[in-house]
């Protein structure tokens, strides 16, 4: 192999990593019509999409929130808030926050297999009247990982919000990509990946909205 030959592929393969891919400012967009993404459920106010040719779990969706995009976003970014309100989040410690940027610890209790956790650098801004949020996992912040608990290293997502209905509510997409790690077979793992999205989207709506509006969600 040439010299030049190797260097290209290192420079694909740079690009492919999250530090360089998902840590620009705007992030990749989110593009749920990429090649292998498919429509695996429509239902009132969201689109799920599913990669099924991929080894991770890669998923996304497109869906309606009745609030404007600060709103959504500031729910979004309000981890402390999202205990229990949010499925499977078990567990939120916002490590440190900067401008336009947070690291988070997240645990997630998964049904079957052990919970597994993860340290998030999340970054946010706005991109004309496009607001964003891309994440994605580190190594060198956070608690270390604990007995029964399996770290999480590869996961990577954004969430992009465009206002509609004159910019009363959102467009709200996401797009993410994970590997669950451990000994769980990647079939096992991907086989019910994206059935929940519909109940993170009323979750998000209902940190979104006043109380008096959440039966809108």
């Amino acid at each position: 192999m040439s010299l030049k030959t190797l260097m290209v592929l290192l420079g694909v393969l740079v690009v492919a990593t999250p530090l360089q891919a998902w840590a620009d400012k705007p992030p990749v967009p989110v593009k749920l019509t990429r090649d292998g993404m498919e429509i695996i459920a429509v239902q009132p106010g969201i689109t799920v999409y599913k990669n099924e040719k991929s080894d991770l779990i890669w998923i996304g969706a497109e869906g309606r929130i009745p609030a404007p995009p600060d709103q959504v976003q500031r729910a979004l970014l309000s981890y402390e808030r999202q205990v229990g309100k949010i499925g499977r989040l078990s567990e939120v410690r916002v490590l440190s926050r900067g401008d336009n940027e947070l690291t988070v610890y997240q645990r997630l209790n998964l049904p079957i297999i052990s919970d597994r956790d993860f340290i998030l650098k999340v970054r946010h801004g706005r991109q004309g009247v496009k607001r964003w949020i891309s994440y994605w996992a580190v190594s060198n912040a956070g608690p270390s990982p604990r007995d029964g608990i399996v770290r999480v290293s590869n996961h990577r997502g954004a969430w992009e919000l465009l206002p509609i209905s004159g910019g009363k509510e959102t467009l709200l997409r996401l797009e993410v990509r994970i590997d669950l790690a451990g000994s769980v077979p990647k079939w096992m793992a991907r086989s019910s990946a994206g059935e929940e999205l519909p109940e993170l989207y009323a979750s998000v709506c209902r940190l979104s909205v006043a109380n008096k509006e959440r039966k809108s969600c």
